[in-house]
């Protein structure tokens, strides 16, 4: 969340919250030590400064003393972090077994286990690399895809939604292959953070009327990286695309129905939810 105004009296704060939420964009009001200050998704700082604006412009009689935060965003990207370092805690450790292969025979989503029942395996196969550019790359796309969707919507909420679209892809790209096709690593998910990001940005723009070129440009850059990644021989361009879906429709509901980010609790519970979801899959993985 950022900061776009501070500053402000009680009855300023909520009459600029009721226009920013009639307008579709989520906020939070907290109390400061100069005021009342509202914080709004990154993606929205610039549509909440115009809607604001135009609402000064044609209710004069508002107070237009209102200080607009010009500070700089920032991302929740320490969670993206931490996030990228349990992956390579993962991947390391499966490299010091005894049998680093067995895990991938195991947990990795293999498209005719999958399709007969063993869904665990769209989770597990997540955090399961092949070698250390897999992994690499993985790890940088969490950092900065995984801690921009976190930055908008709170951490327990985005990584739950980046999870269930890594899942749900897994799942998909499962179903179109049917086969012994084997997948693993956490792009499928990665996606799925474009995907989020990009369906933020479309729904704010839909809502706003502005903003369509930022929007063909979000679109057409994950397009691009789409295509990138999916030239290397071990990449799984359809576990991608699936991942690129859901993220996307994950993304746009989110958007729709949510006005603002859950609190802590919230936040708390969507967070346990996919912890519990990951831990109980690879406990299923084991019992097998």
């Amino acid at each position: 969340m950022v900061t776009v105004f501070h500053s402000l009296n009680q009855e300023q704060a909520n009459t600029f919250s009721l226009v920013l939420n009639s307008s579709g964009i989520g906020n939070r009001v907290t109390r400061s030590s100069d005021g009342f200050r509202i914080d709004v998704p990154e993606p929205y700082v610039d549509s909440a400064r115009d809607v604001i604006s135009r609402y000064q412009a044609e209710n004069p009689d508002t107070e237009p003393d209102a200080s607009v935060s010009r500070t700089h965003p920032t991302f929740n990207h320490f969670s993206g972090i931490a996030i990228a370092f349990l992956l390579l805690s993962v991947h390391l450790a499966v490299g010091a077994s005894s049998a680093p292969d067995d895990y991938l025979a195991v947990f990795g989503a293999n498209a005719r286990r999958i399709v007969d029942g063993e869904v665990y395996r769209c989770a597990t196969a997540l955090v399961l690399h092949a070698d250390a550019a897999h992994i690499a790359g993985n790890m940088a796309g969490m950092v900065l895809f995984g801690g921009a969707v976190c930055g908008v919507t709170g951490s327990g909420v985005g990584w739950l939604m980046i999870l269930a679209s890594g899942i749900f892809g897994n799942l998909m790209n499962a179903f179109a292959y049917k086969t012994g096709h084997l997948s693993v690593g956490a792009s499928t998910a990665v996606f799925g953070a474009v995907g989020i990001l990009c369906a933020f940005q479309a729904v704010n723009t839909a809502k706003t009327g502005k903003g369509w070129k930022r929007t063909a440009l979000v679109f057409g850059s994950g397009a691009a990286l789409l295509a990138f990644l999916g030239t290397s021989a071990r990449s799984d361009l359809g576990a991608h695309l699936f991942g690129f879906f859901n993220g996307v429709l994950m993304g746009g509901a989110y958007r729709l129905w949510m006005g603002s980010p859950p609190g802590s609790t919230g936040q708390v519970l969507c967070g346990v939810i996919a912890a519990s979801t990951l831990l109980l899959s690879w406990i299923r993985g084991v019992m097998n």
